[in-house]
């Protein structure tokens, strides 16, 4: 084999099949034990396909074809709020990099033979020692990451938006969270992905405070992170309040179909109250069909009976629903006759 070949073989092994198995095996954990802290599975993709729960069904919606897995893992809200911590998320997390370090092991040991072979690796060969060293990688990598998001990331602005997360399921409001920029806030150097969390908070914050002006500055800094790269489960709430404030508070027709073409069917298929109040808006402002947006103004409505989500989040679903709810009704209002014989 030519050095080329040799290359090629090991990054298909240690990048790519390592990749998704290490997913894979987060994923399985996941759906094992999320539910004994508290916790659970609430979306899943891959290769393009996303299932995501609601109301306890799962519903498949697609997206941009990706080679990659993704899950996300959340609070079980039919749960009592008072039976989640984050030292249950700690240890979810933890369990998790230990099944990954559990499966690389047994890899390991699976090829053993390989890594004591004398002589030249065939192709194969190279394909499985790539593959259970990739596997060993994985599984150190997500440690660095466990061990980061403990010892440093909880004393970074990450530490301060899960503050904020905690006082929300304590029964807080959005509007009681006295939420400043982030520039603000005195934070050194946070990363993108940091910013992202705080900004899907605090556009909750300035919507219930009414500070839309408020809005502008992180939505353009949001977006310059977003606009060039590909979409993440995670960053969905961050696109939801994209569309919003690109529908409502500054109309930009090009940039609201960019976004909900990124999402695909995920906005459309999601039954929860804060997908039909973006659309609502979406179609109200942007497509002025203001017979698809009372229709998703009613669907928000109706979702806010299933106890879907915090109590915190349906109280603003509800408050942006109804202000939309009462210029709708202001525009299918009939003209009074003596206005007519005025005129």
């Amino acid at each position: 084999m030519s050095i080329l070949e040799k290359t090629g073989i090991f990054a298909t092994g240690f990048l790519l099949i390592a990749v998704l198995a290490s997913e894979l095996v987060g994923l399985v954990a996941n759906l094992i034990f999320a539910p004994l802290f508290g916790m659970r599975v609430t979306t899943i993709s891959f290769f393009g396909l996303e299932f995501t729960i609601s109301d306890n069904k799962w519903t498949k919606t697609f997206h941009k074809l990706s080679p990659i897995i993704q899950h996300d893992v959340r609070f079980d809200s039919r749960k009592p709020v008072e039976s989640f911590s984050d030292k249950k998320a700690d240890m979810l997390q933890l369990v998790t990099v230990i099944a990954k370090f559990t499966v690389a092991v047994l890899i390991c040991l699976l090829f053993r033979d390989i890594f004591t072979k004398t002589g030249a690796y065939n192709m194969l060969d190279l394909l499985k020692v790539s593959f259970a060293t990739g596997m060993v990688f994985h599984a150190l990598f997500s440690l660095g990451i466990y061990l980061y998001t403990n010892l440093v990331l909880m004393k970074r602005l990450g530490g301060y938006i899960n503050t904020l997360i905690k006082r929300l399921r304590q029964g807080e409001s959005f509007a009681s969270l006295d939420m400043k920029p982030v520039e603000e806030l005195g934070y050194k150097n946070p990363t993108k992905t940091e910013q992202l969390l705080y900004y899907q908070i605090y556009m909750g914050y300035l919507a219930a405070v009414g500070n839309y002006d408020g809005m502008c500055e992180p939505s353009h800094q949001a977006m310059n992170f977003l606009i060039d790269r590909e979409y993440f489960v995670q960053d969905t709430g961050s696109y939801y309040w994209l569309i919003f404030f690109f529908s409502e508070i500054e109309p930009n027709i090009p940039l609201t179909d960019m976004l909900l073409k990124r999402l695909g069917d995920v906005i459309k298929s999601d039954r929860d109250a804060n997908a039909k109040r973006v659309l609502a808006y979406y179609f109200f402002n942007i497509r002025r069909d203001f017979i698809s947006a009372q229709q998703m103004v009613d669907a928000g409505l109706q979702a806010l009976n299933s106890n879907s989500g915090l109590a915190t989040e349906r109280e603003l679903e509800r408050q942006l629903l109804n202000e939309l709810n009462e210029r709708l009704q202001l525009i299918n209002k009939p003209v009074s006759p003596s206005l007519l014989s005025h005129s």
